[in-house]
């Protein structure tokens, strides 16, 4: 009987933690900066240099701000011709916009956050 509760709780934790990572996730990308950059990445790669102008941002803020969706794969951070380049993994965040109830697909989800930043 102890294993079973223990079981249990461990796995209720587990839950929970899961559960704090995907809203940790989600307020990552709707980060008001957060939001803006991957607006700017839905339709390619962008390097560093365009990032930065076109959001304002410092490359040091704007590491800082991606850190953790880099982190979890949701932004890629390349390095091509002497220049940083990031990407957004599509999949992955459609996949995450579509298991959310407020969103049933990743054009909704973008759709959204653009809209949320005009």
């Amino acid at each position: 009987m102890d294993r079973i509760i223990i079981l249990y709780i461990k796995m209720s934790n587990m839950s929970d933690d899961a559960s704090n990572e995907s809203e940790k996730i989600l307020e990552s990308l709707f980060e008001p900066t957060n939001a803006e950059i991957l607006v700017e990445l839905k339709d390619g790669p962008k390097p560093l240099s365009v990032l930065t102008k076109k959001i304002a941002i410092s490359k040091e803020e704007l590491d800082a701000k991606l850190s953790y969706l880099i982190e979890n794969g949701f932004v890629g951070k390349n390095e091509k011709n002497d220049d940083i380049w990031y990407s957004l993994d599509i999949a992955k965040l459609s996949k995450v916009l579509e298991n959310d109830d407020n969103f049933k697909n990743i054009d909704d989800g973008l759709a959204k956050l653009d809209s949320f930043l005009n």
